[in-house]
Order: C-alpha cells, then structure tokens, then sequence
C-alpha cells in the first residue's frame, strides 16, 4: 500500500511517501506561511521522487491537530481532495503522537509539547515503551502552571519533545528545580514520514475514512470561533 503522508500541523511542512516495506520519498521545508505556497510541489516531488504516478497511491494519512490552525486547515483541505479525486482513504494522526513515535522504545513518559496561543502549551503523554504510541493523558491546551501540576502529579520519569519543549525548559527547571530531559534536537519538527507510517499502520487496521468524514482535531476553539461566539451568544 502506497501511503502520502502530510504534515503541516507547525511551521514544518513535510511530505512523504512510504509502503509496507520502506519509506519511498520524503521532502520537508520550515518557515513561517510556507505551507499555501509550497505544500502542493512537495507533494508532487515526492510522487516523482517515489517513482509513482498520482494514481499509484492508496491511502492519503495527514497531521490532523492541534497545532497552528491555518496549517492544519490547508493539510486536511489538501489530503481530503487528494483522497476525494483519487476516491482512496483518508486518516487522521494526531499531530502530538507524530512527535511521540521516533521515541519509541523510551523507558520515560514522552511530552510533546507544542506552543498553543494565549501562553498555553498543546501537550499530551504517551507511554512509548511498546511498539507503537499509547496515550495516556491529553490532548489538552495548558497553561504552563497547568504543565507543571500534570508533570508533578504523575511521579514518573519524562521526556519533553516538540518546539515549544525547548522554550519551556527554563520555565521548567525554576518550577520543577531540575532541568528537564529533550529529546535529541533533531526530533523537535515532526516529519512526514512519520505521518505516512502511522497512517499506513491505522489504513490496515481500517481506520481510513472517506474524505467527508475527516475533520480536524483543534483541541479547542481558533480565535475566529470564540470571537463569533462571543458576537452571538445572546441570540
């Protein structure tokens, strides 16, 4: 099974394309805003990249949140007519288990964390001790002291991976009185390879859905709709 694998869930936009055997291409870029100008190429070169035709694939798995609201949008949008031209199955992965899974095989708690807005953290806990990503709290938008409670209530070893893991970390230390263990600094961006193994993984098991049916996963509301609630509560 030929799997396209999107990640836009932060300022990574990575896409890639595995099977059961192998990853066949994988291509990522970073910056602010770059995934409506550079999503679709990626795509495409990594296609040409896996020696397939756009109609070899058959499965589309995207990042489906949290993380940045615009970003999501423009990678379910994308993986949702890719899988409704196409007529293959889409799936969700949430993003927070895309940072969670090259850690597999960690005897700690793994954190990811990732910056939310208004001072908050989107952050969740897996046990990675087994072969694949099993939650055990979250997702949830926290505030930092919110962070805090969780790491103190829960007794056991953690490992903090994601962006906003490194800008935390001092903010962490001064609560905590230790410094807390990152994960190597190269799987702080989440990958899109990572997307598509997960995705392969959920498409067998036939989790995959039909394009109308997936719907991202924000945690909570993006500023648009508290605004609009606001506007219309009373009526």
């Amino acid at each position: 099974m030929n799997v396209l694998g999107i990640e836009t869930s932060g300022q990574t936009c990575s896409v890639a394309v595995v099977n059961e055997e192998k990853l066949l291409a994988e291509k990522s870029m970073k910056g602010p805003r770059i995934h409506s100008i550079r999503l679709i190429p990626l795509i495409q070169e990594v296609i040409n990249d896996a020696g397939l035709e756009v109609g070899q694939l058959q499965g589309v798995a995207v990042s489906y949140g949290p993380g940045s609201f615009t970003g999501i949008r423009i990678g379910v949008a994308t993986a949702k007519i890719i899988a409704q031209v196409l007529d293959i199955p889409v799936v969700g992965v949430p993003s927070l288990e895309v940072l969670a899974q090259p850690l597999m095989g960690s005897a700690r708690l793994v954190c990811p964390l990732v910056t939310a807005r208004k001072g908050e953290v989107y952050a969740a806990l897996y046990d990675t001790s087994g072969d694949m990503p099993v939650i055990v709290f979250g997702p949830a938008a926290l505030e930092l002291d919110q962070l805090v409670g969780l790491v103190r209530s829960t007794r056991r070893p953690f490992l903090f991976v994601g962006e906003a893991a490194r800008s935390c970390r001092e903010f962490l230390r001064r609560q905590l009185g230790t410094v807390p263990d990152l994960a190597p600094e190269a799987l702080h961006d989440p990958r899109g390879a990572v997307v598509a193994e997960l995705g392969l993984h959920r498409l067998k098991d036939g989790k995959g859905s039909r394009a109308e049916e997936l719907v991202p996963e924000y945690v909570r509301l993006s500023s648009a709709e508290a605004n609009w609630l606001k506007r219309n509560q009373g009526e």
